[in-house]
């Protein structure tokens, strides 16, 4: 008897790849510094696009929910040591709604990482995909807490960050590639 292709099994490999990465996720987020536009500076970004390069889409998917589930329910994971569901009702708590969508999304449109230009690929989808999935629902929460109009917000949001979340995601595409590689070697 066959299992439907609509039922996905979890293998044991497959769980402890999203636990850990669920867990490199909240030390990321723990490496903070506050900057006085009431967004903090952290690690999230380059974690985010790097497991959704490194993992299958779901995994990627499912390893950024566990990791928002803990801060809902309670646990200290988010930026600055903070947790609770008002966390995501908050100025800054879109970014991590769009923490899921872009950890799918990119995941999804990455590709293989045995082409030459695997790099060059895996930084565009970052870049593209990545960065407007996060920044969207980022900067939509924010101008509806703060009452910032868009160019504000977007002024406000992403003067700051765009360079170093760009920097972020070309660093996630160079480290994801060859342990990509790595990692097919290992399964195989």
């Amino acid at each position: 008897m066959t299992q439907s292709p609509s039922k996905v099994r979890l293998t044991t490999l497959a769980m402890v790849q999203i636990a850990l990465c669920a867990a490199l996720l909240c030390v990321s987020a723990q490496i903070s510094i506050p900057l006085p536009i009431g967004v903090p500076f952290t690690l999230q970004v380059l974690m985010v696009i790097l497991i959704a390069l490194i993992l299958k889409p779901l995994y990627a998917l499912l390893a950024q929910l566990l990791y928002t589930l803990l801060g809902i329910v309670g646990l200290p994971v988010f930026s600055g040591g903070k947790g609770g569901f008002g966390v995501i009702l908050s100025p800054t708590g879109g970014f991590i709604i769009g923490f899921i969508f872009a950890s799918f999304l990119v995941s999804l449109l990455k590709g293989k990482a045995d082409s030459r230009y695997a790099i060059a690929r895996y930084m565009a989808i970052a870049v593209v995909v990545g960065i407007p999935c996060i920044y969207i629902p980022g900067i939509a929460l924010y101008m509806i807490y703060t009452g910032a109009n868009l160019l504000s917000a977007v002024a406000t949001l992403t003067s700051v960050f765009i360079l170093i979340d760009l920097a972020k995601c070309i660093i996630a595409a160079v480290i994801a590639v060859p342990v990509n590689r790595a990692l097919a070697k290992v399964v195989a």
